[in-house]
């Protein structure tokens, strides 16, 4: 996609105005200002694409119509319901839930 010995990445530009709201369903409506979202990376410089590009991508690719997750993520769904929108496809509905902490307090990890 990109010259050979180019440095560059692909970005998706995020809306500027305007807010995007998350229907949780366990937080119920989360808004975000889309100013405070970045334009984040979807393809590398290596022509890899990246987390946020791939997992919407493969959401949409297997039909995914529920997504849940550690509250951690939360701040990743409105850069990732845009990214549906721009594809124009329908997001999945999602839920965030609280994170589950090892003995050590830490977050919960195949290493416990």
């Amino acid at each position: 996609m990109f010259p050979e010995g180019s440095r560059h990445v692909l970005r998706f530009r995020q809306p500027s105005e305007g807010q995007t709201a998350v229907e949780d369903m366990v937080h119920g409506t989360v808004v975000f200002e889309n100013s405070e979202l970045d334009d984040l990376v979807i393809l590398r410089s290596d022509g890899m694409p990246t987390y946020h590009f791939g997992v919407v991508v493969d959401d949409a690719d297997m039909s995914i119509t529920h997504v849940i997750r550690g509250d951690d993520h939360l701040n990743n769904t409105p850069r990732h319901i845009n990214l549906f929108r721009a594809l124009g496809l329908q997001p999945p509905r999602y839920a965030h839930i609280p994170m589950i902490a090892g003995p050590d307090g830490a977050k919960l990890s195949k290493r416990h």
